[in-house]
């Protein structure tokens, strides 16, 4: 027997059985108009791990309940992201974009095998108001394609692109879209113009989690996203030939919905405003639009929506951390892990084991010329756990000096929906070197409850209105008892050593390090070892860097 086909009822079918409170069904009515993007931010907001929205009862711009149901917060967590493809929490980035690069060859199947094949509306039959689609943001003039993924072919290879890219629903049959000038989709339909071609093109709406995020990867131009959402699937894709735009135009089978239209040469319409990943709205533009000739959908289809600038935009976040990870991996391999947190899509925390004074500078430098959306990074040492902000801020507070370790570069390129930006496409971008001097320098330990206490105290058992299974799980990434110093021989005048000196205690050999003012004209004064109460001359403890 084959391997069952993934697709995105598979996964909420799979993830319903594992995490059943993580898939919420809400049956009381909801209108497409900004409710239900309030609820998924307000779940987002209010929720640990805002989960899976299903609105049963969508009412419709035109004021009709949608017959399909409506998903929201599907990558609106980085565990159920992980869930998805077969990771983990700390390394789901990673990993993405490891396996992505695994790609996988699609598969071409028949028509009457293809779910997406369905219901099929052609021609005069099309009717975009009839779908559910959602206002999200209160300059939004109408409801978006969020989460679909716009699909245009390379004419000279014929490989296929698609990416995740706007679409506001005009009209019945006009569908009016961004592909973004850097992008591949506007290349691609720059070429076919400049051949004197009107371009086909397709939007594809829901499928795995896994496939969404292969498809999403930054990849070469031209390179088959198909076969990155393989690699992402472990399975080959299923494709099918399109309706209205050719056999040769192929889109995925197991897809919720599919759209498809012809983009006429050189025409331009307003589309706009648009709440964007910023957080701020893209102001209005002239883009091209799609003369939609077909809408083809599963009989049980789910149409999928992102809230975009919120948790639920997290799966832009994993390509930039996959592609950031690999190039910094090669630039400097002690990098240790990556993080584009919700709280601002600008910003880039990396986590190094530092050995070198020079990494975090190579670091900043090397993420600031990438192509990527980041305008701030900070890099962390291993000890602190980038997944927690507060975390993130004790560390930029404490192990930064603005004077030495911030990083100011004008002039670059900046994403053009950065409202900072001194003209378009270009601005300032920064880092802050927020780590502790790299051996032998020297650097004050933070405070810490040992390791082995943190971890074995159970809330539940000493306030019982806590739910039984309530734990106090480690910190993510954090090494909570201190690893000894490397002591180097003749290493006075290092970084730190001005501040503190680490001494042995003769008697037990536990570390600790006493105040370099205090203790430097007094080299027979008495240290209290804090470990087994050992009284002994400063002398007596080696101390590092020497008195």
């Amino acid at each position: 027997m084959g391997h069952q086909v993934k697709d995105l009822h598979t996964f909420l079918d799979e993830y319903a059985t594992a995490y059943p409170d993580q898939v919420a069904h809400i049956t009381k009515e909801v209108d497409a108009r900004w409710e239900a993007a309030a609820i998924a931010i307000q779940s987002q907001k209010q929720l640990p791990e805002p989960p899976i929205l299903i609105f049963d009862k969508l009412r419709r711009l035109d004021g009709q309940l949608s017959e399909q149901p409506v998903i929201l917060n599907l990558f609106a967590s980085r565990s159920r992201s992980a869930f998805a493809v077969g990771s983990t929490f700390e390394s789901v980035a990673r990993d993405t974009y490891a396996r992505r690069n695994d790609r996988v060859k699609p598969v071409v199947i028949d028509r009457a095998a293809a779910p997406v094949k369905q219901v099929i509306q052609r021609g005069d039959a099309v009717d975009l108001r009839q779908l559910p689609g959602l206002v999200h943001a209160g300059w939004d003039p109408g409801p978006y394609v969020s989460a679909g993924y716009l699909t245009t072919y390379e004419p000279d290879s014929g490989i296929d692109n698609s990416a995740l890219q706007r679409g506001w629903m005009y009209n019945e049959r006009e569908l009016r879209v961004f592909p973004s000038n850097a992008s591949h989709n506007a290349w691609n339909i720059k070429k076919i113009e400049e051949r004197g071609g009107d371009a086909r093109v397709a939007y594809w709406i829901g499928h795995h989690p896994a496939a969404c995020i292969g498809s999403e990867g930054k990849l070469g131009y031209p390179e088959s996203h198909w076969a990155a959402a393989g690699g992402l699937l472990g399975q080959p894709l299923r494709l099918v030939p399109s309706e209205t735009l050719g056999d040769d135009f192929l889109i995925p089978a197991d897809a919720e919905y599919v759209i498809e239209g012809i983009v006429p040469r050189g025409k331009l319409k307003p589309e706009g405003p648009f709440g964007e990943f910023p957080r701020y709205f893209g102001g209005q533009r002239l883009n091209p639009y799609m003369e939609v000739t077909c809408v083809s959908r599963r009989e049980n289809a789910y149409w999928l929506s992102i809230v975009t600038g919120y948790a639920d935009d997290g799966i832009g976040a994993l390509r930039r951390e996959g592609f950031l990870f690999d190039l910094l991996s090669r630039t400097v391999p002690q990098v240790t892990n990556i993080y584009r947190p919700t709280s601002c899509p600008f910003y880039m925390y990396v986590q190094l084991h530092k050995t070198q004074e020079w990494q975090p500078r190579a670091i900043i430098t090397t993420v600031l010329s990438a192509p990527e959306a980041i305008k701030y990074v900070f890099v962390f040492d291993d000890d602190i756990d980038i997944f927690d902000e507060q975390e993130v801020h004790w560390a930029v507070g404490t192990r930064s000096d603005w004077m030495k370790d911030l990083i100011v570069l004008p002039d670059l390129q900046v994403s053009n929906l950065d409202p900072t930006s001194v003209r378009a496409g270009m601005g300032t971008r920064g880092g802050i070197d927020c780590t502790k001097p790299a051996p032998p320098g020297v650097y004050e330990q933070r405070s810490f409850v040992p390791e082995e206490v943190m971890n074995r105290i159970r809330l539940s058992d000493y306030l019982p209105s806590l739910p039984a299974g309530s734990a106090a799980a480690p910190v993510r990434g954090a090494r909570a008892d201190p690893a000894p110093i490397e002591r180097r021989a003749g290493a006075r005048h290092v970084e730190g050593a001005h501040k503190v000196a680490f001494v042995l205690c003769p008697e037990c050999r536990g570390e600790y390090y006493v105040e370099r003012s205090e203790y430097a004209s007094h080299p027979d004064a008495e240290c209290h070892c804090p470990f087994c109460g050992h009284e002994f001359p400063v002398s007596a403890g080696q101390p590092y860097p020497p008195l």
